[in-house]
């Protein structure tokens, strides 16, 4: 199905650019296993560095100053291999829920406005000054093809690039593009963002992703598409797209990286 046409940029002021990130590198990665038995997937090497390291100096090199990692399993290897340089939060219950459980432990770091990346995305630096650069508060990456399945993360969009729906369940046929895995929230975005968590895990609705809250905010609040517009990326969930990034998305993005990471200070 084809995208709607770009319309009329949103105005947003400069003050809403978050300044804080949250990394979500809790999950056990069992499709990645024998490689993550004592490692999350984000601290798998990608051209000599972790995914996780990757993001927080492209985070760093663009200003991010403030970076959360919510860790679980394999925690204490997160914090060997990060020290002081991050802040942390650690979900105990990591066995038996899902990213948004693991968001809303970081919730009071991030109800002011916030980055939401997960911890499995190897990206070209460019989508993450383009999510900064979205003319609206309130905004996820979407890489806009055709061709998804049961397993994508899809979105279906609406005029000016609104986002309308964000489900794995939605029908690959009316679906616009695939969620990439990163969230930008404005104030306003991510305290209701965050009361959504509060409410499902009052009621002990432990298991929902990220995109859930997304999904039930963009009636009422909203959400830009930011496109990818061809920069690579791979969401790195099996041993196949740890080749894939290996030999196929680092060798295109390494000098964009060797970048990021120069202007982190290293």
């Amino acid at each position: 199905m084809s995208a709607p046409s770009s319309g009329a940029a949103y105005c947003v002021p400069t003050a809403e650019r978050p300044s804080r990130a949250i990394i979500l590198i809790a999950g056990g990665g069992g499709r990645l296993r024998p490689l993550t038995d004592n490692i999350p997937k984000g601290l798998l090497d990608v051209g000599g560095r972790s995914i996780v390291e990757h993001q927080v100096a492209c985070l760093r090199g663009l200003g991010i100053g403030e970076i959360a990692l919510v860790t679980g399993h394999g925690g204490d290897k997160v914090r060997e291999r990060f020290g002081d340089r991050v802040i942390y939060f650690h979900n105990e219950r990591y066995r038996e829920t899902n990213s948004l459980y693991s968001a809303w432990l970081a919730r009071d770091f991030g109800r002011a406005g916030c980055l939401i990346l997960n911890s499995d995305v190897l990206f070209h630096p460019a989508l993450l000054q383009r999510l900064l650069s979205a003319p609206n508060p309130d905004a996820i990456l979407v890489d806009l093809r055709s061709g998804l399945g049961e397993e994508e993360m899809k979105v279906v969009l609406g005029e000016n690039e609104r986002v309308l729906g964000l489900s794995k369940n939605l029908d690959p046929a009316t679906a616009h593009g695939e969620n990439v895995g990163m969230v930008r929230l404005g104030r306003q975005g991510a305290e209701r963002f965050f009361d959504v968590a509060d409410q499902e895990i009052q009621h002990h609705e432990w298991n929902h992703w990220v995109p859930y809250a997304v999904d039930r905010l963009c009636s009422i609040q909203l959400f830009h598409a930011v496109p990818t517009e061809g920069f690579p990326w791979i969401e790195i969930d099996y041993l196949h797209d740890l080749k894939a990034a290996r030999e196929k998305v680092f060798p295109e993005i390494c000098e964009a990286l060797k970048s990021a990471e120069l202007g982190d200070g290293g």
